[in-house]
């Protein structure tokens, strides 16, 4: 019993070295525990096996050494480099884990150990997602008995990308590679002998592999294992989905995601059109699959998690009733904990929609081409102009004009482009004449060119056009109450603009009632962007609406696949390559077109019903009438004012 103690102290003292390498190479930390862990564990089950007979019976075994030899040239050849998660099985015995110590590509290569006698779903709790689901590591099974216990009750996030099983001892290799556990890996190998292989077989290890899909021989002999065949990691982890074979699979979709995925205008009922089907398809004819879309979800939600359940599309999926879902839905947390999600195909939020403000009254339009602050500098300036040049003339031996009388209307011909008819005798005087003319030349030209954009196109006030500006005005926002996460994020959001929204947020049970408030001019829409266009301008027929610039939650869209989906990367791969060829953003324009019709951005910032008159009417120009009223009434005052003067003196 002692010398079995300083044994374990010295292999203790080895994986301490072992972790102290993992340490100096910056591997995670939650690799790092898990060797501890797995270490501590592993040598307490040494002490309480060390004087089991039964385990120097199994190392007498021939094959135990051929699994070991052929454990150390994996570890050596494809498996060289790579980090590795071993389970080790306890009942393999003392003298097998000795052995497994001394392979010198164990000991060099860095490693977890984890005890498969432990619970699985404590050790899962303790690790780190690079552990338990990283690509970068290699997690290889080695068992000689039951080994389901453990993995049964390993958490969801666990889902390594590459496995490799490896039982000591004949086993039933199509029980082991369909194994609930074991469907989430993306490549996956066993090696080893099949129960039905005779001794003399049984001395030569296999390599196999499953294709779940295939409709011949799943499970398929990659064939027996040697250094030369098994060469690379590629040769040993083949790609296990080149097809799907033709494999129907169920979407759980909703009709109702313009321009993504609606009913089909021409097609019959429950045939899909939009954004999402053109991807479909598209993947259809590389991958060899066919799908069934859902019309609707029965519960009517969007999906969301909601009384520790999920609902709508994505409950549909949770519940593993649909394979996925390829509706307008973005990343969230607890999305991406209890779901698998795909590469982001767009990039949107949600639209806020306001009807465009009236415009203002034309009479205006006649001070419109220059702001307050030039209508101001303009005045400032004249009556400047018209102080120095009464200066100027108080200088002279002879005035020039003769008072304030003749020098502002004098100043004030150039200012209409009237000519000047004389010009002071001083030479400097004329350079300061002349420069006054030049500026209002200048001017008026300048005010002549706008007046005439203005006397025809309606101006309309500022636009609100960021969240900011929506949250500071007196509207309200109005969302149809469908399962969607932003009433709940709205409200509990840090940013106060947003909580402010989330405060004046009116929800509805349908489309319509949601829409009614913001056609009565007090509230904004709410929904996904490209949707919100389309319902708008197309349902509703609206022309007076438009867009604010800034959207809610802008994010990336992505598919949702059941939780440790093996062949999601097989859509991944595929949505990239859309998307780097144009043809998401494409669709996108040609499916809202068939909506809105061909250009609709461009013709609809360019509409307006009052270009379509080519005369301009009276109200176009009131404000000259309003302007010679005024005059008029200026002109009668002042012969008021002089006429009281004059019979004032007169008395």
């Amino acid at each position: 019993m002692p010398e079995i103690l300083t044994d374990r102290i010295k292999r203790n003292d080895n994986v301490s070295d072992i972790h102290s390498s993992l340490r100096r190479d910056s591997v995670d930390m939650g690799i790092a525990s898990g060797i501890l862990l797995g270490t501590i564990l592993l040598l307490r089950l040494l002490l309480i096996h060390a004087n089991l007979p039964s385990l120097a019976t199994k190392i007498t075994n021939p094959g135990t050494s051929l699994h070991l030899q052929t454990l150390q040239e994996l570890l050596r050849g494809p498996l060289h480099g790579w980090k590795t998660v071993l389970y080790f099985d306890p009942s393999l015995g003392v003298e097998v884990l000795d052995r497994l110590f001394r392979l010198q590509a164990f000991r060099t290569n860095d490693h977890v150990l984890v005890n498969l006698e432990h619970d699985g779903d404590q050790w899962s709790q303790n690790q780190t997602s690079a552990v338990l689901r990283g690509g970068h590591m290699v997690h290889v099974v080695v068992f000689q008995e039951d080994f389901r216990p453990f993995f049964d009750s390993v958490s969801l996030q666990w889902n390594p990308k590459y496995l490799v099983v490896f039982p000591f001892t004949k086993t039933n290799i199509k029980k082991v590679l369909q194994y609930e556990g074991f469907k989430g890996p993306e490549k996956i190998v066993l090696l080893g002998s099949s129960e039905r292989t005779n001794e003399l077989k049984a001395r030569h290890i296999n390599v196999y592999t499953y294709f779940p899909f295939a409709r011949e021989n799943p499970i398929r002999l990659l064939g027996p294992w040697n250094t030369e065949t098994f060469l690379s990691f590629e040769s040993i982890f083949v790609d296990r989905f080149p097809s799907f074979e033709g494999y129907n699979f169920w979407l759980g979709t909703w009709f109702d995601d313009y321009p993504y995925l609606h009913q089909s205008k021409t097609g019959p009922e429950g045939e899909g059109d939009g954004v999402e089907v053109e991807m479909l398809d598209a993947m259809a004819r590389r991958l060899n699959y066919t799908y069934h879309l859902t019309t609707e979800p029965p519960d009517l939600n969007w999906g969301d998690f909601e009384n520790g359940s999920w609902t709508g599309m994505l409950g549909m999926v949770h519940s593993k009733d649909k394979n996925f879902t390829v509706n307008y839905f973005g990343y969230t947390n607890e999305r991406i904990e209890a779901f698998d999600h795909s590469v982001s195909y767009w990039n949107e939020g949600f639209g806020l929609a306001l009807l465009r403000p009236p415009s203002l009254p034309k009479w205006r339009s006649v001070y419109y081409p220059f702001t307050l602050e030039v209508w101001a500098s303009v005045t400032a300036t004249f009556v400047l102009t018209v102080i120095v040049m009464l200066i100027q003339d108080m200088l002279q031996p002879e005035p020039f004009l003769g008072g304030v009388g003749s020098t502002w209307p004098y100043l004030l011909r150039a200012m209409f482009n009237n000519s000047i008819p004389r010009l002071p005798k001083a030479h400097w005087q004329r350079l300061f004449v002349g420069s006054w003319w030049l500026y209002c030349f200048i001017l008026t030209t300048a005010y002549t060119a706008n007046l005439i954009a203005f006397l025809t196109i309606p101006v309309f006030p500022g636009r609100i056009q960021t969240v900011q500006q929506l949250a500071e005005s007196d509207y309200r926002v109005s969302m149809y109450d469908y399962g969607e996460f932003v009433p709940g994020a709205l409200r509990t959001s840090k940013d106060p603009h947003y909580r402010t929204l989330g405060e004046r947020l009116d929800l509805h049970s349908t489309d319509d009632e949601s829409m009614y408030p913001v056609l009565n001019g007090t509230h904004a829409y709410i929904e996904s962007y490209s949707y919100s266009v389309v319902y708008i301008f197309d349902r509703y027929k609206v022309k007076n609406a438009y867009m604010l610039r800034e959207q809610l939650y802008p994010g990336h869209l992505c598919w949702y696949f059941q939780k440790n989906t093996a062949w999601k990367y097989k859509f991944d791969e595929a949505i990239q390559h859309l998307v780097e060829s144009g043809l998401i953003e494409y669709w996108l324009k040609i499916k809202t077109e068939d909506f809105l019709g061909t250009d609709f951005e461009r013709k609809e910032k360019l509409s307006s019903e009052e270009r379509s008159n080519t005369a301009i009417s009276l109200e176009h120009v009131q404000g000259v009438f309003f302007l010679l009223l005024i005059g008029w009434a200026a002109s009668f005052l002042t012969f008021l004012a002089e006429f009281l003067t004059k019979s004032a003196k007169r008395q």
